[in-house]
Protein backbone atom coordinates (compact mmCIF):
# COMPACT_ATOMS: atom_id res chain seq x y z
CA UNK A 1 0.00 0.00 0.00
CA UNK A 2 2.77 2.34 0.66
CA UNK A 3 4.55 1.70 -2.19
CA UNK A 4 1.21 2.35 -4.30
CA UNK A 5 0.61 6.00 -2.31
CA UNK A 6 4.18 6.47 -3.53
CA UNK A 7 3.27 6.24 -7.10
CA UNK A 8 -0.23 7.91 -7.31
CA UNK A 9 2.05 10.75 -5.73
CA UNK A 10 4.91 10.43 -8.52
CA UNK A 11 2.59 9.97 -11.22
CA UNK A 12 -0.10 13.08 -10.30
CA UNK A 13 1.52 14.98 -7.72
CA UNK A 14 1.59 15.54 -4.03
CA UNK A 15 -2.17 17.20 -3.97
CA UNK A 16 -3.26 13.44 -4.85
CA UNK A 17 -5.48 11.81 -2.35
CA UNK A 18 -6.72 8.40 -2.71
CA UNK A 19 -10.25 7.51 -2.48
CA UNK A 20 -10.27 3.67 -2.61
CA UNK A 21 -8.11 0.23 -2.43
CA UNK A 22 -9.35 -2.81 -3.17
CA UNK A 23 -7.75 -6.43 -4.31
CA UNK A 24 -8.09 -7.60 -8.07
CA UNK A 25 -5.77 -11.15 -8.81
CA UNK A 26 -3.36 -10.70 -6.70
CA UNK A 27 -2.96 -7.09 -7.39
CA UNK A 28 -3.75 -3.85 -5.61
CA UNK A 29 -6.17 -1.75 -7.71
CA UNK A 30 -6.02 2.21 -6.01
CA UNK A 31 -8.07 5.04 -7.13
CA UNK A 32 -6.66 8.35 -6.80
CA UNK A 33 -8.37 12.32 -6.85
CA UNK A 34 -6.75 15.21 -7.86
CA UNK A 35 -7.27 18.54 -6.09
CA UNK A 36 -9.20 20.02 -9.11
CA UNK A 37 -11.61 16.84 -8.87
CA UNK A 38 -10.00 14.86 -11.35
CA UNK A 39 -9.56 11.14 -10.74
CA UNK A 40 -6.62 9.14 -11.85
CA UNK A 41 -6.49 5.48 -13.39
CA UNK A 42 -6.05 2.73 -11.00
CA UNK A 43 -3.34 2.04 -10.02
CA UNK A 44 -2.33 -1.49 -9.32
CA UNK A 45 0.19 -3.14 -7.62
CA UNK A 46 1.03 -6.78 -7.43
CA UNK A 47 1.46 -8.16 -4.25
CA UNK A 48 4.50 -10.66 -5.42
CA UNK A 49 6.23 -8.42 -7.45
CA UNK A 50 6.60 -4.89 -5.43
CA UNK A 51 10.75 -4.93 -5.94
CA UNK A 52 10.83 -5.81 -9.53
CA UNK A 53 7.67 -2.75 -9.96
CA UNK A 54 9.87 -0.24 -7.35
CA UNK A 55 12.78 -0.64 -10.33
CA UNK A 56 10.62 -0.12 -12.99
CA UNK A 57 8.88 2.73 -11.41
CA UNK A 58 12.31 4.33 -10.76
CA UNK A 59 13.50 4.10 -14.38
CA UNK A 60 9.59 6.37 -15.52
CA UNK A 61 10.85 10.26 -15.89
CA UNK A 62 9.98 11.79 -13.37
CA UNK A 63 7.44 14.81 -14.83
CA UNK A 64 5.71 12.55 -17.22
CA UNK A 65 2.09 13.12 -17.69
CA UNK A 66 -0.47 10.45 -16.62
CA UNK A 67 -3.80 10.11 -18.15
CA UNK A 68 -6.79 11.44 -16.11
CA UNK A 69 -10.32 10.39 -16.25
CA UNK A 70 -13.31 13.54 -16.68
CA UNK A 71 -14.04 15.26 -13.08
CA UNK A 72 -16.47 13.38 -11.29
CA UNK A 73 -19.12 15.44 -9.23
CA UNK A 74 -19.48 12.53 -6.51
CA UNK A 75 -15.63 11.73 -6.14
CA UNK A 76 -15.39 15.84 -5.88
CA UNK A 77 -17.32 15.45 -2.66
CA UNK A 78 -15.89 12.49 -1.69
CA UNK A 79 -12.31 14.55 -1.77
CA UNK A 80 -13.86 17.41 0.00
CA UNK A 81 -15.49 15.03 2.93
CA UNK A 82 -11.98 13.56 3.42
CA UNK A 83 -10.60 17.09 3.53
CA UNK A 84 -12.76 18.15 6.46
CA UNK A 85 -12.71 15.16 8.31
CA UNK A 86 -8.75 15.61 8.20
CA UNK A 87 -9.16 19.29 9.41
CA UNK A 88 -11.72 17.85 12.21
CA UNK A 89 -9.67 15.06 13.40
CA UNK A 90 -6.71 17.90 13.53
CA UNK A 91 -8.11 20.15 16.06
CA UNK A 92 -9.94 17.83 18.19
CA UNK A 93 -6.68 16.25 18.63
CA UNK A 94 -5.26 19.93 19.50
CA UNK A 95 -8.43 19.84 21.96
CA UNK A 96 -7.73 16.86 23.92
CA UNK A 97 -4.22 17.37 24.17
CA UNK A 98 -5.20 21.05 25.85
CA UNK A 99 -7.43 19.47 27.98
CA UNK A 100 -5.29 16.47 28.81
CA UNK A 101 -2.31 19.49 29.81
CA UNK A 102 -5.69 21.05 31.47
CA UNK A 103 -5.81 17.83 34.04
CA UNK A 104 -2.27 17.64 34.49
CA UNK A 105 -1.44 21.04 35.79
CA UNK A 106 -5.36 22.78 36.60
CA UNK A 107 -3.55 26.08 38.05
CA UNK A 108 -1.06 26.74 35.10
CA UNK A 109 -4.47 26.17 32.78
CA UNK A 110 -6.40 28.77 35.63
CA UNK A 111 -3.85 31.49 34.64
CA UNK A 112 -3.99 30.81 31.26
CA UNK A 113 -7.98 31.11 31.23
CA UNK A 114 -7.26 34.64 33.28
CA UNK A 115 -4.44 35.77 30.54
CA UNK A 116 -6.48 35.61 27.60
CA UNK A 117 -9.55 37.02 29.43
CA UNK A 118 -7.36 40.30 29.85
CA UNK A 119 -6.39 40.77 25.91
CA UNK A 120 -3.21 38.18 25.53
CA UNK A 121 -2.65 35.74 23.02
CA UNK A 122 -3.26 32.17 23.45
CA UNK A 123 0.50 31.62 22.50
CA UNK A 124 1.57 33.89 25.09
CA UNK A 125 -0.54 32.71 27.53
CA UNK A 126 0.22 29.71 27.40
CA UNK A 127 4.08 30.31 27.37
CA UNK A 128 3.85 32.31 30.14
CA UNK A 129 1.48 30.11 32.56
CA UNK A 130 3.83 27.08 31.94
CA UNK A 131 6.46 28.93 34.12
CA UNK A 132 3.97 28.11 37.15
CA UNK A 133 4.94 25.58 39.41
CA UNK A 134 2.16 23.05 40.54
CA UNK A 135 2.85 23.29 43.91
CA UNK A 136 2.40 26.79 44.22
CA UNK A 137 -0.34 28.91 45.98
CA UNK A 138 -2.80 30.99 43.52
CA UNK A 139 -1.12 34.31 44.35
CA UNK A 140 2.64 32.79 44.07
CA UNK A 141 1.81 31.73 40.31
CA UNK A 142 -0.15 35.44 39.92
CA UNK A 143 3.12 36.59 41.32
CA UNK A 144 5.73 34.32 39.55
CA UNK A 145 3.42 35.17 36.42
CA UNK A 146 3.89 38.78 36.89
CA UNK A 147 7.74 38.88 36.94
CA UNK A 148 7.99 36.86 34.32
CA UNK A 149 5.65 39.48 32.22
CA UNK A 150 7.72 42.62 33.49
CA UNK A 151 11.14 41.21 32.76
CA UNK A 152 10.21 40.18 28.91
CA UNK A 153 9.17 44.01 28.10
CA UNK A 154 12.02 45.19 26.24
CA UNK A 155 12.96 48.70 27.05
CA UNK A 156 15.37 51.37 25.77
CA UNK A 157 16.85 54.09 27.40
CA UNK A 158 17.99 56.95 24.62
CA UNK A 159 21.13 58.36 25.21
CA UNK A 160 20.29 60.70 22.64
CA UNK A 161 18.54 62.65 25.30
CA UNK A 162 22.12 63.65 27.05
CA UNK A 163 24.57 63.15 23.90
CA UNK A 164 22.13 65.46 21.59
CA UNK A 165 21.70 65.20 17.80
CA UNK A 166 18.23 64.86 15.46
CA UNK A 167 15.35 62.90 17.45
CA UNK A 168 12.09 62.68 14.95
CA UNK A 169 8.19 61.25 16.03
CA UNK A 170 7.20 59.12 13.32
CA UNK A 171 3.92 56.80 13.18
CA UNK A 172 0.43 56.72 12.25
CA UNK A 173 -2.27 59.58 12.50
CA UNK A 174 -3.61 60.45 15.69
CA UNK A 175 -1.53 58.49 17.70
CA UNK A 176 0.35 61.64 19.75
CA UNK A 177 3.77 62.55 18.19
CA UNK A 178 3.39 65.87 18.33
CA UNK A 179 2.09 66.21 21.87
CA UNK A 180 4.83 63.19 22.86
CA UNK A 181 7.50 65.84 20.82
CA UNK A 182 6.42 68.81 23.68
CA UNK A 183 6.45 66.19 26.41
CA UNK A 184 9.93 65.83 25.54
CA UNK A 185 11.10 68.92 24.97
CA UNK A 186 9.85 70.23 28.28
CA UNK A 187 11.89 67.55 29.56
CA UNK A 188 14.85 68.64 27.82
CA UNK A 189 13.96 72.33 28.85
CA UNK A 190 13.73 71.75 32.69
CA UNK A 191 17.06 69.10 32.47
CA UNK A 192 19.56 71.52 30.20
CA UNK A 193 17.59 74.91 29.54
CA UNK A 194 15.66 76.27 26.74
CA UNK A 195 18.85 76.71 24.81
CA UNK A 196 19.41 73.27 24.43
CA UNK A 197 16.53 72.05 21.97
CA UNK A 198 14.86 73.45 18.87
CA UNK A 199 11.53 72.03 17.47
CA UNK A 200 11.23 71.36 14.04
CA UNK A 201 7.92 70.35 12.21
CA UNK A 202 7.64 68.88 8.45
CA UNK A 203 4.23 68.46 9.05
CA UNK A 204 2.57 70.54 6.57
CA UNK A 205 -0.16 68.23 5.59
CA UNK A 206 -1.79 68.35 8.86
CA UNK A 207 -4.26 71.53 9.57
CA UNK A 208 -2.89 73.24 13.07
CA UNK A 209 0.21 71.00 12.95
CA UNK A 210 2.37 74.14 12.55
CA UNK A 211 0.00 76.60 14.65
CA UNK A 212 0.15 73.85 17.53
CA UNK A 213 4.16 73.12 17.82
CA UNK A 214 4.27 77.55 18.02
CA UNK A 215 1.65 77.72 21.06
CA UNK A 216 3.76 75.34 22.32
CA UNK A 217 6.96 76.94 21.52
CA UNK A 218 6.09 80.49 22.21
CA UNK A 219 5.22 79.21 25.86
CA UNK A 220 8.44 77.90 26.58
CA UNK A 221 10.92 80.12 25.24
CA UNK A 222 12.17 78.28 22.64
CA UNK A 223 12.47 78.26 18.83
CA UNK A 224 10.29 75.95 16.24
CA UNK A 225 11.60 75.64 12.28
CA UNK A 226 9.48 74.81 9.25
CA UNK A 227 11.12 73.26 7.04
CA UNK A 228 10.15 71.48 3.64
CA UNK A 229 12.91 68.62 3.40
CA UNK A 230 15.04 66.15 4.41
CA UNK A 231 17.91 68.30 2.88
CA UNK A 232 17.01 71.52 4.78
CA UNK A 233 17.15 69.23 7.78
CA UNK A 234 20.67 68.63 7.22
CA UNK A 235 21.83 72.15 6.69
CA UNK A 236 20.26 72.89 9.90
CA UNK A 237 21.50 70.23 12.09
CA UNK A 238 25.55 70.80 10.48
CA UNK A 239 24.65 74.43 12.18
CA UNK A 240 23.44 74.34 15.73
CA UNK A 241 25.90 72.99 18.94
CA UNK A 242 27.03 69.98 19.80
CA UNK A 243 24.92 68.39 22.45
CA UNK A 244 21.97 70.29 20.81
CA UNK A 245 18.32 68.08 20.50
CA UNK A 246 16.08 69.16 17.42
CA UNK A 247 13.02 67.36 17.62
CA UNK A 248 11.38 66.77 14.45
CA UNK A 249 7.85 66.21 14.10
CA UNK A 250 6.38 64.36 11.03
CA UNK A 251 3.06 64.08 9.42
CA UNK A 252 1.12 61.14 10.12
CA UNK A 253 1.11 57.96 7.72
CA UNK A 254 -1.17 54.83 6.68
CA UNK A 255 1.07 52.06 7.00
CA UNK A 256 0.02 51.15 3.35
CA UNK A 257 1.77 54.54 2.26
CA UNK A 258 4.92 54.72 4.21
CA UNK A 259 7.42 55.65 2.31
CA UNK A 260 10.36 53.46 1.38
CA UNK A 261 13.87 54.97 3.16
CA UNK A 262 14.31 56.52 6.46
CA UNK A 263 14.08 60.04 7.27
CA UNK A 264 17.74 60.25 8.08
CA UNK A 265 18.76 57.39 5.08
CA UNK A 266 21.26 60.62 3.62
CA UNK A 267 21.94 61.89 6.54
CA UNK A 268 26.24 61.98 7.00
CA UNK A 269 27.51 59.61 9.79
CA UNK A 270 28.90 62.46 12.39
CA UNK A 271 24.86 63.64 13.17
CA UNK A 272 23.60 61.56 15.63
CA UNK A 273 20.13 60.77 14.41
CA UNK A 274 17.10 58.71 15.41
CA UNK A 275 13.80 57.89 15.08
CA UNK A 276 11.33 56.83 17.67
CA UNK A 277 8.07 55.28 16.22
CA UNK A 278 4.92 56.52 17.92
CA UNK A 279 1.85 54.07 18.75
CA UNK A 280 -1.53 54.24 20.68
CA UNK A 281 -2.42 50.96 23.49
CA UNK A 282 -6.27 51.35 21.76
CA UNK A 283 -4.64 50.10 18.42
CA UNK A 284 -6.47 46.55 18.03
CA UNK A 285 -3.25 43.97 17.72
CA UNK A 286 -4.14 43.23 13.74
CA UNK A 287 -3.50 46.81 13.15
CA UNK A 288 -0.32 46.87 15.42
CA UNK A 289 1.31 44.29 13.71
CA UNK A 290 0.81 46.05 10.15
CA UNK A 291 1.65 49.30 11.95
CA UNK A 292 5.35 47.67 13.28
CA UNK A 293 5.78 45.75 9.89
CA UNK A 294 4.89 49.04 8.00
CA UNK A 295 7.30 51.15 10.04
CA UNK A 296 10.40 49.00 9.92
CA UNK A 297 11.24 51.45 6.40
CA UNK A 298 11.84 54.00 9.09
CA UNK A 299 14.03 52.70 10.74
CA UNK A 300 12.98 53.60 13.99
CA UNK A 301 15.19 52.62 17.28
CA UNK A 302 12.56 52.75 20.11
CA UNK A 303 8.90 52.76 20.86
CA UNK A 304 6.66 55.42 22.64
CA UNK A 305 3.42 53.98 23.87
CA UNK A 306 0.37 56.23 24.58
CA UNK A 307 -3.31 56.66 25.82
CA UNK A 308 -2.65 53.66 28.28
CA UNK A 309 -5.53 55.74 30.12
CA UNK A 310 -7.69 55.13 27.22
CA UNK A 311 -6.91 51.08 26.44
CA UNK A 312 -10.00 48.84 27.82
CA UNK A 313 -7.67 46.31 27.64
CA UNK A 314 -3.76 46.32 27.48
CA UNK A 315 -2.91 42.45 26.85
CA UNK A 316 -3.54 42.26 23.55
CA UNK A 317 -0.78 45.62 22.75
CA UNK A 318 1.78 43.99 25.11
CA UNK A 319 1.32 40.36 23.03
CA UNK A 320 1.93 41.93 20.08
CA UNK A 321 5.31 44.28 21.51
CA UNK A 322 6.87 41.24 22.95
CA UNK A 323 6.65 39.60 19.46
CA UNK A 324 9.25 42.06 18.36
CA UNK A 325 12.50 43.71 18.98
CA UNK A 326 12.19 47.25 19.62
CA UNK A 327 12.60 48.65 22.91
CA UNK A 328 9.96 50.58 24.74
CA UNK A 329 11.08 54.25 25.53
CA UNK A 330 8.25 56.30 27.41
CA UNK A 331 4.90 56.38 27.83
CA UNK A 332 1.83 58.22 28.52
CA UNK A 333 -1.41 58.00 30.72
CA UNK A 334 -3.52 61.39 30.83
CA UNK A 335 -3.91 64.44 28.91
CA UNK A 336 -1.08 66.57 31.53
CA UNK A 337 2.07 67.60 29.56
CA UNK A 338 4.72 67.02 32.18
CA UNK A 339 2.65 65.10 35.15
CA UNK A 340 1.51 61.81 32.36
CA UNK A 341 4.58 60.98 30.24
CA UNK A 342 6.89 59.04 32.16
CA UNK A 343 10.08 56.57 31.03
CA UNK A 344 8.71 53.22 31.20
CA UNK A 345 8.40 51.15 34.11
CA UNK A 346 7.27 47.83 33.75
CA UNK A 347 6.07 46.75 37.08
CA UNK A 348 3.22 49.10 36.46
CA UNK A 349 3.05 48.25 32.92
CA UNK A 350 2.43 44.88 33.52
CA UNK A 351 -0.10 45.52 36.49
CA UNK A 352 -2.10 47.63 34.17
CA UNK A 353 -2.25 44.63 31.60
CA UNK A 354 -3.22 42.22 34.48
CA UNK A 355 -5.71 43.91 35.53
CA UNK A 356 -4.99 43.39 39.50
CA UNK A 357 -7.42 43.66 42.59
CA UNK A 358 -8.40 47.10 43.85
CA UNK A 359 -5.44 47.17 46.24
CA UNK A 360 -2.82 46.05 44.38
CA UNK A 361 -3.64 48.78 41.85
CA UNK A 362 -3.80 51.08 44.38
CA UNK A 363 -0.14 49.98 45.46
CA UNK A 364 0.58 50.45 41.92
CA UNK A 365 -0.78 54.13 41.24
CA UNK A 366 0.86 55.17 44.61
CA UNK A 367 4.28 53.84 43.30
CA UNK A 368 3.50 55.14 40.02
CA UNK A 369 2.67 58.80 41.60
CA UNK A 370 6.49 58.65 43.58
CA UNK A 371 7.93 57.20 40.72
CA UNK A 372 6.68 60.37 38.52
CA UNK A 373 7.27 62.97 41.75
CA UNK A 374 11.08 61.56 41.55
CA UNK A 375 11.32 62.12 37.57
CA UNK A 376 9.46 65.59 37.81
CA UNK A 377 12.17 66.54 40.54
CA UNK A 378 15.53 65.19 38.58
CA UNK A 379 14.56 67.42 35.71
CA UNK A 380 13.93 70.24 37.69
CA UNK A 381 17.67 70.11 38.47
CA UNK A 382 19.53 70.74 35.82
CA UNK A 383 22.68 68.69 35.16
CA UNK A 384 24.40 70.46 32.38
CA UNK A 385 22.37 73.65 31.69
CA UNK A 386 24.47 75.67 29.09
CA UNK A 387 21.82 79.26 29.86
CA UNK A 388 19.00 80.17 32.73
CA UNK A 389 15.90 79.49 31.34
CA UNK A 390 13.88 82.77 29.64
CA UNK A 391 10.95 83.45 27.83
CA UNK A 392 12.00 84.66 23.86
CA UNK A 393 12.80 87.59 23.18
CA UNK A 394 9.63 90.05 23.77
CA UNK A 395 7.69 87.07 25.40
CA UNK A 396 6.74 86.99 29.21
CA UNK A 397 7.82 83.98 30.75
CA UNK A 398 5.39 81.29 31.05
CA UNK A 399 4.09 78.58 33.77
CA UNK A 400 5.36 75.51 31.96
CA UNK A 401 3.25 73.34 33.96
CA UNK A 402 0.04 74.86 32.91
CA UNK A 403 0.59 73.94 28.93
CA UNK A 404 -2.18 72.01 27.64
CA UNK A 405 -2.12 70.03 24.00
CA UNK A 406 -3.67 72.72 21.37
CA UNK A 407 -6.58 70.75 20.07
CA UNK A 408 -6.42 68.35 17.15
CA UNK A 409 -9.85 68.58 16.05
CA UNK A 410 -11.65 65.22 16.80
CA UNK A 411 -8.63 63.48 17.81
CA UNK A 412 -7.19 64.18 21.41
CA UNK A 413 -4.47 63.09 21.57
CA UNK A 414 -1.35 62.89 24.10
Amino acid sequence: MRDAMRQVREQQGEDAVILSSRRVDGWLEVVAALEDGESSEPVREPEAAKPAREARTADRAPNSAAPSWPADPELTAMRQELRDLRSLMTRQYAESDEARWAARHPLAAECKVRLIDRGFSESLARSLAGSILDDSSPEQAWERLRARLSGAIATHRPAILDEGGLLAMVGPTGVGKTTTLARIALRQIRRMGPDSVTLVTLDSQRIGATRQLQAFAQMAGISVRVLQNARELRDLARRVDDGHLILVDTAGQAPRAVEEESLFAHLPPDIRAESWLVVSATTQGSTLRRVLDAFRKADPSALVLTKLDEAEQLGEVLSVLLDQHLGLGFVSDGQRIAEDFHRVDTGYLTRLALDDDAEGAQAGGNARETWAAERLAEMEAPRRSRSPLRPAQGAEPATLELIQPVGKGRYATH
